[in-house]
């Protein structure tokens, strides 16, 4: 709890002073494993503490990503990305389902005003849409049962932007400043995740709508030009996987949100890159050279796509066996969603095909996408 409360003081000082802010916050990260608990009502105890959980590891360098990426941000767009920050650390260290809900809700208003700062439509949707989200998990925290379940797992749907409740993803994420993008397509999906990981008991009814996401998601990344997009609707498909091993594999859905988080980001932070050096986003436009951006963009995609020994991998090969065992034809299908994520990543790296122009390199998204095979050889060895 410490380090959600630095964080909430790091997101007051950064309106005045956004340098120290952000290296507090920074420093904060350091005291994620000191839990916290108090009894603020008679017999109700608020209480955090950080779980073994993968997540927790992955999820702070992450947001240490962010908040490095955040210095051309100006004083506002600052403390809103720490305020997200610590809403995020919140959501994954709470023990009741009421503390999840109050930082879900922290998340919310950040993350509007950073998107309202570039597009006031693709806000107002995202807010539109999650002020439902809200209202059905806060309806289902406070029944029980077969609807209070149902109403669960339709509210994260939505939280997490699976299919049909989609329309809000590629907007948000797209209309937004890479932080915050880094932040939505890794951070916030994997906490709607959690969240259906921990309350639904309907886990089936998501079935059909993983698999149409899966598959929907990466044919919608093949037909895109702008890379932000292509990138949104990847996360859209692997946001379908990864309900899939919600349903199917429950117990590897951490490793699975953690893999796409590094990948992701290391995709967005690489894009992001070659934007802000080329000022350029159509794919067939972007001549560069990097040999440290072809390689955090070929790991990547080579993990989105379960190639060993990256530790995307093991996911894919257990959702696999358990697709198979479950039923041929939806294992089947789960095969065919790889043929367009092959074609989408194909697509992202024939950037370096083109006749270079200009010179990048960076290595933030490199360290995060070694990780991945780092953390494949660790997992076989």
């Amino acid at each position: 709890m410490l380090t959600v409360s630095l964080l909430l003081v790091s997101s007051l000082i950064a309106l005045k002073r956004k340098n120290i802010a952000r290296w507090l916050a920074l420093l904060s990260l350091f005291f994620f494993t000191k839990s916290f608990s108090f009894e603020w009502l008679p017999g109700i105890t608020f209480s955090w503490t950080s779980s073994p959980s993968l997540l927790f590891p992955v999820f702070l360098l992450i947001i240490a990503s962010s908040i490095f990426y955040s210095r051309n941000l100006d004083k506002i767009q600052t403390s809103m990305i720490l305020l997200l920050s610590s809403g995020i650390i919140g959501f994954l260290g709470s023990s009741s389902p009421f503390q999840h809900f109050f930082f879900l809700e922290l998340m919310l208003f950040p993350t509007f005003y950073l998107i309202r700062k570039e597009d006031s439509f693709s806000a107002f949707k995202y807010f539109g849409f999650m002020q439902v989200s809200s209202i059905l998990i806060l309806s289902g925290l406070l029944g029980e049962g077969l609807i209070s379940s149902t109403l669960l797992t339709l509210g994260f749907a939505i939280q997490i932007g699976l299919f049909p409740f989609h329309s809000w993803l590629a907007d948000a994420i797209t209309q937004s400043p890479t932080p915050l993008n880094v932040l939505i397509s890794t951070s916030l999906i994997g906490c709607g995740l959690v969240g259906l990981l921990t309350y639904s008991s309907t886990p089936l009814l998501l079935l059909p709508l993983g698999i149409v996401s899966a598959i929907y998601g990466a044919i919608l990344a093949t037909t895109q030009d702008e890379a932000p997009r292509l990138l949104a609707y990847s996360t859209l498909s692997q946001i379908g996987v990864g309900v899939l091993i919600l349903v199917l594999n429950p117990e590897i859905l951490p490793l699975f949100i953690s893999i796409h988080a590094l990948a992701k980001a290391s995709l967005i932070f690489s894009f992001n890159e070659i934007f802000e050096k080329t000022r350029r986003q159509t794919l067939p436009d972007i001549r560069i050279f990097s040999i440290t951006l072809f390689i955090s963009i070929l790991l990547s995609c080579l993990s989105l796509l379960g190639v060993p020994p990256l530790l995307g991998f093991f996911t894919e090969l257990n959702l696999l066996i358990s697709a198979f065992t479950f039923s041929p034809y939806l294992g089947l299908l789960i095969v065919f969603t790889l043929i367009p994520t092959a074609l989408y990543c194909e697509k992202l790296l024939s950037i370096f095909r083109n006749t270079p122009e200009q010179k990048i390199e960076s290595e933030t998204p490199l360290i995060l996408s070694i990780i991945l095979i780092i953390g494949g050889l660790l997992w076989m060895f």
